[in-house]
C-alpha cells in the first residue's frame, strides 16, 4: 500500500520559498523604523501595504481563477496565502541572525498577512459560503458515502506489528497507521502529541493543536488546551499505537514538541497526502491524511453503542479534542459500510 518516497522525502513549496526569500530581507530592513514608516515604506524600501498589494497581483497571476468574476474564489491562492503567512513567521524565528529583529519582523509579517488576506476577503467569504452549502448538501441522505476500513485497518495492524517485532517498515506507512488508529492530526503525530497506554484500546493523549491557545478550567486552574489530557479510544491496540509514535521519533520524523507544528506541513504534508491515495477507505478523489480523522470518528461511533450515530456532536468533541462544529457536521456525510472492520 505504501508508495516509495521521493528523494528527498520532504517536499518543498517552491512559490512560498521564493516569496519568503524576497520578502524577509525587506521586512528586516523595515524593522528599525516606526510603525507608519513600516507601512508606507522608507526611501527605496517598500512598506508592507504596498508589498501586500503587489503580492495579491502575483498570486492572482500565478494561480488564476477562470470563473466569472462574481463566482471567483481563488482557492489555490487562498491556500498559498495561509502557507506564506506561516512560512514568513517561521523564517523570522529561524533565519534572522539578530534576535532583536525577530519580534519586529514578525509584527511586520502579521500586518502584511492581514492586509493580503483583506485583499482576498471577498473571495474567502464566497469560499466559506460555498463550503457551508456543500456541507449541507452532502449531509443529505441521498449524498452520503459509505466507507470501508477493513483493508486499511488490516494493513495498519500489520505495519504496527512489524514495528513491535523490531522490523523496519516505511515511516510513511507508520504515520498513516497511527493517524487512522487515533484520529490525530498530522501536526500532532509528527510534533506535539504524547501517548500513554491506558487500556487495551484506550490512550491518554496530550498535545492538542487546534485551539491550542484556548484555556480550559480543570479544578481551580486554567490549563492551556495543548497541555490537557484527553482519554481517547483507539482502533488498534493501544500498545501498538504507542510503539508507532515512538518509532517515528526514533526515525527522526517527529519535531521537538516545543517547535512550531506548522513545520510539519512544510516538511511532510505533500509526501504523506500522496501516500494516502493508496488507502482505500474513501472514494479516490477524497483521500487525504486529514480524512483519517473522519474515518476514525465514524468507526469510534460504531464501536461505542452508547453513541447516537446521527447525533454525535458532543461525543465527537470529546474524542477529537476540539469543537469545530462545521467539520464535525461535514463528517456526517460518511457512513460505515455494513460488515466493515472498525477495530482490530
Amino acid at each position: 500500500m505504501s508508495r516509495q518516497a521521493k528523494s528527498p522525502d520532504e517536499f518543498e513549496n517552491t512559490f512560498i520559498d521564493e516569496q519568503v526569500a524576497y520578502l524577509l530581507p525587506i521586512f528586516e530592513a523595515l524593522a528599525p523604523y516606526k510603525l507608519n514608516q513600516r507601512k508606507k515604506g522608507v526611501g527605496d524600501i517598500p512598506g508592507w501595504e504596498r508589498l501586500a498589494a503587489q503580492e495579491a497581483r502575483i498570486l492572482k497571476a500565478t494561480y488564476p481563477d477562470e470563473q466569472p468574476e462574481a463566482e471567483r474564489q481563488y482557492n489555490t491562492a487562498l491556500r498559498q496565502i495561509t502557507s506564506l503567512k506561516k512560512a514568513l513567521k517561521l523564517a523570522a524565528k529561524t533565519e534572522l541572525k539578530d534576535p532583536a529583529l525577530v519580534n519586529p519582523v514578525i509584527t511586520i509579517a502579521t500586518h502584511f498577512g492581514n492586509a493580503l488576506s483583506y485583499l482576498f476577503s471577498e473571495y474567502k467569504e464566497r469560499q466559506n459560503a460555498r463550503y457551508r452549502e456543500k456541507v449541507t448538501e452532502r449531509r443529505q441522505k441521498e449524498n452520503r458515502v459509505q466507507i470501508d476500513l477493513t483493508n486499511s485497518l488490516k494493513f495498519a495492524h500489520r505495519i504496527l506489528t512489524e514495528v513491535a517485532e523490531g522490523k523496519d517498515p516505511n515511516w510513511i506507512d507508520v504515520s498513516c497507521s497511527v493517524a487512522l488508529a487515533t484520529g490525530r492530526r498530522m501536526g500532532e503525530i509528527h510534533c506535539s502529541a504524547t501517548f500513554e497506554e491506558l487500556a487495551e484500546y484506550e490512550i491518554a493523549f496530550r498535545g492538542q493543536l487546534k485551539g491550542k491557545d484556548r484555556k480550559v478550567k480543570i479544578g481551580d486552574k486554567q490549563i492551556p488546551l495543548r497541555k490537557v489530557t484527553f482519554c481517547i479510544p483507539t482502533l488498534l491496540s493501544a500498545e501498538l499505537v504507542c510503539m508507532g509514535l515512538n518509532y517515528l521519533e526514533t526515525k527522526g520524523k517527529r519535531l521537538d514538541r516545543n517547535e512550531d507544528a506548522e513545520r510539519v506541513n512544510l516538511r511532510w504534508a505533500k509526501v504523506l497526502n500522496l501516500a494516502v491515495k493508496d488507502w482505500d477507505i474513501f472514494p479516490e478523489g477524497e483521500r487525504t491524511y486529514h480524512k483519517f480523522r473522519a474515518a476514525y470518528l465514524r468507526a469510534c461511533i460504531v464501536n461505542d453503542t452508547s453513541v447516537d450515530p446521527y447525533d454525535f456532536r458532543d461525543y465527537a468533541k470529546q474524542v477529537l479534542g476540539d469543537d469545530d462544529e462545521t467539520t464535525i457536521d461535514a463528517y456526517k456525510r460518511y457512513e460505515i459500510k455494513p460488515g466493515t472492520l472498525t477495530k482490530l
